[in-house]
């Protein structure tokens, strides 16, 4: 199976040599970055995944220096084989320990009913205590894809105030999800913003990133530039 997926993503990689230059410069990572694009890994997700298990996915994670797109294509089949929860999280674990982007994190959470479960709650805030960069973005980015509604934005930002890693990509996370909060839950994301325990840096994201949004009428936006004077 592994000799085949690596075969199929050679495939999909031909010719495209310009390609991985350019994406191995915007994911970051130490892997090879052979130049398949992230369409294809979902399209090649979906094809191999009705046929996955938690052995056989637990197998192709133990390969030797895979490919920043093989790994890719493990955490897709994470997410569509037909598992159960604890399945999927031990997975998921075996899966973040090898991760070294803030792209194979993006790609792979996805927004579905089932990661809005209790389990999936108590497994973000695990991440979140992590001492590993990229597990505590993980831990973030499934607080704003699955739990940002009114029944849990209070938690998710408590929870927030926990987080103690000062990583580039954590703090990114962060202002990420204050961003998006702000256009559903404008004056308590704001008032978050003003009088949480959050450092300077990613409050100041946070806001840029808003002024850059088109999704805030222009009354808000006008009440986020004035806290660019004063951040």
């Amino acid at each position: 199976m592994q000799d085949h997926i690596v075969l199929k993503l050679a495939e999909y990689a031909k010719d495209n040599q310009a390609y991985a230059a350019f994406n191995r410069r915007i994911v970051n990572t130490k892997r090879p970055v052979i130049g398949v694009r992230v369409p294809d890994v979902r399209r090649l997700a979906r094809q191999l995944a009705p046929d996955m298990n938690a052995a056989k996915i637990s197998q192709l994670l133990r390969a030797k220096n895979p490919s920043f797109e093989y790994l890719l294509l493990c955490g897709l089949l994470i997410t569509r084989a037909q598992l159960d929860d604890h399945a999927v999280i031990d997975l998921t674990k075996h899966y973040l320990s090898q991760v070294d982007s803030w792209a194979q994190i993006d790609t792979f959470v996805e927004k579905k009913r089932r990661f809005a479960s209790d389990i999936w709650w108590q497994f973000a805030q695990e991440c979140l205590r992590d001492d590993a960069e990229f597990v505590v973005r993980y831990g973030v980015m499934c607080l704003m894809t699955n739990f940002l509604d009114k029944a849990h934005i209070d938690r998710v930002f408590a929870a927030l105030r926990t987080v103690s890693h000062d990583g580039y990509y954590v703090k990114m996370a962060m202002a990420w999800l204050y961003a998006t909060a702000a256009v559903d839950f404008f004056q308590v994301t704001l008032d978050e913003l003003d009088y949480g325990q959050i450092n300077g840096w990613t409050r100041r994201k946070a806001y840029q990133k808003m002024r850059e949004s088109r999704r805030f009428t222009p009354e808000q936006q006008t009440v986020i530039a004035q806290r660019k004077v004063v951040y």
